[in-house]
């Protein structure tokens, strides 16, 4: 069967997804969320002209000329404290004092730091010529009210948790978690703590799957493990529907006699978008869709189920879940080591990603086999070796992208 080619596979998936439903939640939770609302400032941010500094609010104009040898010398007519409004308002030739924060009062356009002058009780002398506006943060300077601080789509972080507690914004609207079942396929696997039989495989990709899934935002459940029983598998895809948004089985996707997966989706009313894609590692697939809810089948091998799910999988997902731009930013990487290792599909390598020098550097482990999960371990970015590529020297430019994270 021809395999697919792996961005026209994501694609098929992406047209087949639709977003979540929303609902609203309180400001403690959303850190991580995905917007289903734009925010928009609902005021200033100052609402009012302040002080950066403790020190006096003037007139610039009455500091025209002022220097070391002939400062200008100001009646100091007020003097406010913390939370204080200035009562008085700036006249020629006056001053008010203030702590940083303050309002400043009318008729100021200028604010000196009070180390930088010299005063009493009754004056304070300016030593240079300030400028209308010197050291005054204006109303607004730093968010001006109708300002789109954030669309839908956009993943909460500390900033904007921090600026919308700053408006008194204390919920939004997001998308509510996306729920993913976990189906684990063949005779030969076995749980982590039963003996290991000859010729068993412990179930590592239930923790794999659930793992790299729960890294960019999806919650999981573990519906179960079938044997190669067609009827076993089709009752545990039914069983994901129930309370699932989308079901991701790993084994039983080849070509072989007891790769019952596609048959058993089939069987539960999927429409088979793809079959097999076009890369190395994570060939072997099955993606299916019933009523706009997709199944992700999987294979078998540790590190060709994780490469098809981040590689393949991960952009359709992150729709699923809200994120506004949620296709894979590519980004240019130089090369640490060597590549030798030819394809006839395009390959994806794991490996690490560090700026050194400016430049994003990637590393990847020699090993890099279907079932070589252990070069996954500190595995933040994929490079992508496209099929006429034979041997890439260190230090070439490649593509690749990151992954395991929410944008």
């Amino acid at each position: 069967m021809k395999k697919t080619d792996y961005k026209e596979a994501g694609e098929k998936l992406i047209d087949h997804v639709s977003e979540v439903s929303t609902l609203f939640v309180n400001i403690e939770e959303l850190h991580g969320r995905v917007l289903g609302e734009d925010i928009i400032a609902t005021e200033d941010v100052p609402a009012y002209a302040r002080s950066p500094y403790d020190g006096y609010a003037f007139r610039a104009v009455d500091t025209k000329g002022a220097s070391k040898d002939s400062p200008a010398v100001l009646d100091i007519i007020e003097d406010i404290r913390v939370n204080q409004i200035p009562f008085n308002i700036i006249s020629p030739g006056t001053a008010i004092r203030l702590v940083t924060g303050s309002p400043i009062p009318g008729g100021a356009d200028a604010v000196c730091k009070y180390e930088d002058t010299e005063f009493t009780d009754k004056t304070v002398k300016i030593f240079r010529a300030f400028g209308e506006g010197e050291n005054i943060i204006s109303a607004g300077e730093d968010i001006e009210r109708g300002r789109i601080l954030a669309k839908k789509g956009t993943v909460i972080d500390t900033g904007l948790i921090g600026t919308m507690a700053s408006l008194g914004i204390d919920q939004a609207e997001v998308y509510r978690r996306v729920i993913a079942g976990i189906i684990s396929t063949g005779d030969e696997v076995t749980d982590l703590n039963e003996p290991l039989k000859p010729g068993m495989i412990r179930n590592s990709n239930r923790y794999t799957i659930a793992a790299a899934l729960e890294s960019i935002g999806i919650d999981t459940v573990y519906l179960g493990h079938a044997g190669d029983d067609r009827d076993e598998i089709k009752k545990l895809i039914l069983l994901g529907e129930a309370g699932c948004d989308v079901v991701v089985s790993t084994g039983g996707v080849s070509a072989g006699e007891y790769d019952l997966v596609p048959d058993a989706m089939e069987d539960a009313g999927y429409e088979l978008l793809v079959r097999g894609v076009d890369i190395k590692p994570g060939m072997a697939c099955a993606y299916g869709v019933k009523e706009g809810m997709l199944m992700l089948a999987l294979s078998g091998n540790p590190a060709s189920s994780l490469t098809n799910l981040q590689c393949v999988c991960y952009p359709a997902l992150r729709k699923l879940m809200g994120i506004g731009e949620f296709g894979h930013e590519l980004i240019k990487m130089k090369l640490k080591n060597d590549c030798f290792k030819k394809s006839s599909g395009v390959r994806f390598l794991r490996g690490t990603v560090k700026i050194e020098k400016g430049q994003a550097v990637f590393n990847a482990p020699g090993e890099q086999g279907n079932v070589v999960i252990s070069s996954s371990i500190g595995c933040n970015a994929y490079g992508i070796i496209s099929v006429k590529e034979g041997r890439i020297d260190a230090g070439s430019m490649i593509d690749g992208f990151l992954v395991n994270t929410l944008v």
